[in-house]
């Protein structure tokens, strides 16, 4: 599954009467690969995945896939240029569509590669006759190293378009018969990544899913280290910091007292895992888990494989998940209250104008964001999803927080997917700018 809308637009620029190249990147999990079969579906296409090989070795993978796709003759000492002459010169008279998938690789080992397809769709193909769609999985080599690479020649892109993942709204919207529980559940443990919503739908509970993964773990040829970057050098302490983080364990200091890593390799370690979108810098000095699939290994797994493969996938669930999995999800639940502000805010349901929504951080944990209004006033938002009913001290607890942290707050908002306790209720329904959301009325659609 992926966003509709991305597709048309590659369809826009491959019917422009003009030559173009395109980007497309992200996450194979958001739909990257699925979204590329369905733009080639119905079109003269040349589709080259690269790999991590040689140059001339590259030349003769991409010769050998130009007979078999196009059974035109094999070429495998001939350069690039007559290569793709080949086949944009066939008899059809069509628009042709190139497609250089993992298009990483091609740059790496030769980065004038992108000159010379520049130069070729440019100088060297009649207007209208091809089109260039570069695709890559390695979201950081994207945004910080292609540009740097290519150099003046990025402005022969016609369009970069990256695929991101879906919001909780939008997982929602997928899912419209799903119950809210069990949406807040699955999003906690997959996020947004589209390219597995195929194998969901409305009756898919979070246990048949989780009870998929553990079974796909236990497999013989299941690989321990399969959510590290790849090429990644040391996976033990890779794997060993990760597991920390899930646990909770999120400033730089606590890490390394809790992993024994030197503070100097392990700001070079956290900063790997941040370029590799898997961790994320959170307030001023504290580190989480941004995926939420590794977020779920690394927590539940990873520290009991042994087990796992001793006493099987349902004992497993019930002994080490069941018991636990609620406040795993808490975790995610502040991300489903900010979006109901979104969409309240989208559809002009609040009587200000919102500035901002931010997350917000501090020892105590008690305000989980804040949102700005237009005039610099604050509102302190805290949430909760797991647990018995919110109370008072939740209230007493974020007050307190405001206070010490200093914020020009008017007002609090308190989210609860559990209800009030009669305390609370009371004081909410008499107090100006305390404000209680009921978890059970933030359906979005």
């Amino acid at each position: 599954m992926y966003r509709k809308q991305n597709l048309r637009n590659l369809q826009d620029i491959f019917d422009r009467s003009s030559n173009d190249i395109a980007v497309l990147y992200g996450s194979r999990a958001t739909g990257l690969s699925e979204i590329v079969s369905d733009l080639i579906r119905d079109k003269e296409c040349l589709y080259y995945r690269a790999s991590e090989v040689s140059e001339m070795t590259q030349r003769e993978l991409f010769a050998n896939e130009l007979h078999e796709q196009t059974k035109s003759p094999l070429l495998p000492n001939e350069d690039y240029e007559k290569l793709i002459s080949s086949f944009i010169n066939s008899a059809s008279g069509k628009k042709k569509l190139i497609v250089f998938d993992d298009f990483q690789h091609l740059i790496r080992e030769n980065p004038t590669f992108i000159n010379f397809l520049a130069s070729f769709l440019f100088e060297k193909c009649e207007s209208g006759t091809v089109m260039y769609l570069l695709v890559s999985d390695d979201v950081s080599w994207v945004e910080k190293d292609m540009i740097r690479l290519i150099g003046r020649k990025s402005s022969e892109i016609s369009t970069v378009i990256k695929l991101n993942e879906y919001s909780p709204s939008e997982f929602s919207e997928a899912f419209p018969k799903m119950p809210l529980s069990e949406v807040i559940g699955i999003y906690s443990f997959i996020g947004g990544k589209s390219g597995y919503y195929n194998d969901i739908n409305d009756e898919t509970t979070l246990r048949d899913l989780i009870i998929r993964e553990l079974s796909k773990c236990s497999d013989i040829h299941f690989d321990p280290n399969m959510y590290l970057p790849k090429d990644i050098r040391e996976p033990q302490m890779y794997n060993t910091i990760i597991m920390y983080l899930a646990k909770g364990v999120g400033k730089l200091n606590d890490v390394h007292n809790a992993t024994g890593c030197d503070r100097a390799k392990l700001s070079v370690y956290i900063k790997s895992l941040i370029e590799a979108d898997i961790v994320e810098k959170r307030g001023t000095a504290f580190y989480v888990i941004r995926d939420r699939m590794v977020r779920f290994y690394y927590r539940f797994l990873f520290p009991h494989l042994s087990s796992l493969a001793v006493i099987g996938v349902d004992r497993f669930y019930r002994r080490y998940i069941e018991h636990d999995i609620f406040s795993f999800m808490e975790e995610a639940y502040p991300i489903f209250c900010m979006e109901q502000i979104k969409w309240l805010r989208a559809n002009n349901r609040l009587n200000f104008r919102v500035a901002s929504i931010d997350e917000f951080y501090d020892k105590s944990g008690a305000i989980d964001f804040i949102i700005t209004a237009a005039g610099g006033s604050v509102i302190a938002c805290s949430c909760r999803y797991a647990g018995p009913h919110m109370s008072y001290k939740a209230y007493e607890d974020v007050r307190a927080s405001v206070r010490k942290n200093k914020l020009t707050c008017d007002n609090i908002w308190l989210f609860s997917a559990s209800g009030f306790d009669q305390k609370l209720s009371m004081f909410g329904s008499v107090t100006p700018g305390v404000k209680l959301i009921d978890g059970a009325d933030q359906r979005l659609h």
